[in-house]
Protein backbone atom coordinates (compact mmCIF):
# COMPACT_ATOMS: atom_id res chain seq x y z
CA UNK A 1 0.00 0.00 0.00
CA UNK A 2 1.53 3.33 -1.06
CA UNK A 3 0.57 6.66 -0.36
CA UNK A 4 1.24 9.98 -2.59
CA UNK A 5 1.71 13.31 -0.56
CA UNK A 6 1.08 16.31 -2.72
CA UNK A 7 1.96 19.91 -1.63
CA UNK A 8 0.82 23.04 -2.88
CA UNK A 9 -0.88 26.51 -1.31
CA UNK A 10 -3.85 28.32 -1.22
CA UNK A 11 -2.40 31.90 -0.23
CA UNK A 12 -0.06 30.66 3.19
CA UNK A 13 -2.44 27.66 3.58
CA UNK A 14 -0.13 24.25 2.95
CA UNK A 15 -2.81 22.06 1.32
CA UNK A 16 -1.29 18.04 1.60
CA UNK A 17 -3.56 15.85 -0.92
CA UNK A 18 -3.09 12.61 0.23
CA UNK A 19 -3.57 9.79 -2.52
CA UNK A 20 -3.69 5.96 -0.97
CA UNK A 21 -3.70 4.32 2.11
CA UNK A 22 -2.45 6.52 5.40
CA UNK A 23 -0.97 3.30 7.11
CA UNK A 24 1.81 2.02 9.42
CA UNK A 25 5.14 2.08 8.10
CA UNK A 26 6.65 4.22 4.84
CA UNK A 27 3.24 6.32 4.26
CA UNK A 28 3.06 7.66 7.48
CA UNK A 29 6.59 8.28 7.71
CA UNK A 30 6.05 9.86 4.28
CA UNK A 31 3.19 12.08 5.51
CA UNK A 32 5.38 12.65 9.14
CA UNK A 33 8.76 14.09 6.57
CA UNK A 34 5.67 17.04 5.07
CA UNK A 35 4.40 17.84 8.33
CA UNK A 36 7.23 18.04 9.75
CA UNK A 37 8.83 20.22 7.19
CA UNK A 38 6.31 22.63 6.80
CA UNK A 39 6.15 23.26 10.73
CA UNK A 40 9.86 23.39 10.62
CA UNK A 41 9.30 26.11 8.26
CA UNK A 42 7.34 28.15 10.05
CA UNK A 43 4.24 27.00 7.69
CA UNK A 44 1.92 26.20 10.50
CA UNK A 45 -1.38 26.39 8.67
CA UNK A 46 -2.58 23.39 7.19
CA UNK A 47 -5.32 21.68 5.23
CA UNK A 48 -5.34 17.86 4.27
CA UNK A 49 -7.23 17.34 1.26
CA UNK A 50 -8.47 13.38 1.97
CA UNK A 51 -10.34 12.77 -1.38
CA UNK A 52 -7.97 10.46 -2.43
CA UNK A 53 -7.57 8.62 0.60
CA UNK A 54 -8.98 5.23 0.20
CA UNK A 55 -7.76 3.63 3.67
CA UNK A 56 -6.04 4.63 7.19
CA UNK A 57 -5.10 2.09 9.63
CA UNK A 58 -4.86 3.08 13.42
CA UNK A 59 -1.00 4.56 12.36
CA UNK A 60 -2.53 6.84 10.09
CA UNK A 61 -4.59 7.78 12.53
CA UNK A 62 -2.78 8.34 15.45
CA UNK A 63 -0.68 10.17 13.37
CA UNK A 64 -3.46 12.39 12.16
CA UNK A 65 -4.19 13.23 15.85
CA UNK A 66 0.07 14.03 16.26
CA UNK A 67 -0.25 16.30 13.18
CA UNK A 68 -2.98 18.51 14.94
CA UNK A 69 -1.66 18.98 18.02
CA UNK A 70 2.10 19.59 16.70
CA UNK A 71 -0.05 22.45 14.05
CA UNK A 72 -2.08 23.69 17.52
CA UNK A 73 0.77 23.81 19.06
CA UNK A 74 3.21 26.19 16.91
CA UNK A 75 0.32 28.28 16.92
CA UNK A 76 -1.36 26.97 13.66
CA UNK A 77 -3.87 25.04 12.70
CA UNK A 78 -5.09 21.58 11.03
CA UNK A 79 -8.16 21.16 8.83
CA UNK A 80 -9.51 17.98 6.87
CA UNK A 81 -11.60 18.39 3.64
CA UNK A 82 -13.33 16.50 1.08
CA UNK A 83 -13.56 13.51 3.41
CA UNK A 84 -14.31 9.90 2.14
CA UNK A 85 -17.21 7.96 2.89
CA UNK A 86 -14.74 5.64 4.56
CA UNK A 87 -12.79 8.41 6.42
CA UNK A 88 -16.02 9.81 7.41
CA UNK A 89 -17.21 6.31 9.08
CA UNK A 90 -13.62 6.09 10.57
CA UNK A 91 -14.25 9.67 12.01
CA UNK A 92 -17.31 8.56 13.54
CA UNK A 93 -15.89 4.81 14.37
CA UNK A 94 -13.42 6.38 16.41
CA UNK A 95 -15.45 9.63 17.64
CA UNK A 96 -12.17 11.27 16.41
CA UNK A 97 -15.04 13.66 14.18
CA UNK A 98 -14.75 15.89 17.39
CA UNK A 99 -11.31 16.65 17.09
CA UNK A 100 -10.29 17.53 13.82
CA UNK A 101 -11.51 20.65 12.06
CA UNK A 102 -13.63 18.88 9.05
CA UNK A 103 -14.40 21.08 6.20
CA UNK A 104 -16.90 20.03 3.32
CA UNK A 105 -14.01 21.87 0.83
CA UNK A 106 -10.94 23.61 0.62
CA UNK A 107 -12.48 27.12 0.25
CA UNK A 108 -14.28 26.10 4.13
CA UNK A 109 -10.86 24.88 5.23
CA UNK A 110 -8.85 28.04 4.25
CA UNK A 111 -11.42 30.64 5.38
CA UNK A 112 -12.12 28.84 9.04
CA UNK A 113 -8.27 28.36 9.36
CA UNK A 114 -8.11 32.00 8.76
CA UNK A 115 -10.64 32.60 11.17
CA UNK A 116 -13.56 33.18 9.31
CA UNK A 117 -16.73 31.61 10.43
CA UNK A 118 -17.11 29.01 8.36
CA UNK A 119 -19.59 25.69 9.03
CA UNK A 120 -17.61 23.19 10.09
CA UNK A 121 -18.63 19.50 7.80
CA UNK A 122 -20.90 17.38 10.56
CA UNK A 123 -20.52 13.98 9.85
CA UNK A 124 -23.32 12.57 11.40
CA UNK A 125 -25.43 14.68 9.11
CA UNK A 126 -23.74 13.45 6.42
CA UNK A 127 -24.17 9.96 7.29
CA UNK A 128 -27.53 10.26 7.65
CA UNK A 129 -28.09 12.10 4.77
CA UNK A 130 -26.02 9.30 2.62
CA UNK A 131 -28.53 6.92 3.87
CA UNK A 132 -31.37 8.82 2.53
CA UNK A 133 -29.74 8.95 -0.74
CA UNK A 134 -28.27 5.23 -0.53
CA UNK A 135 -30.35 2.52 -2.62
CA UNK A 136 -33.03 1.35 -0.57
CA UNK A 137 -32.74 4.27 2.04
CA UNK A 138 -35.68 6.13 3.53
Amino acid sequence: MSLQVTERTHGDVVVLELKGSLVIGEPVEEFRRKIDEAIKGGRTRLALDMRGTDYIDSSGMGFLVVAHKVARDAGGMLALFNLTDRVVDLMLLTKLSGVFHLYANEQDAVDAIHGKDVKPFDPVEYVQNRGEDAPGGE
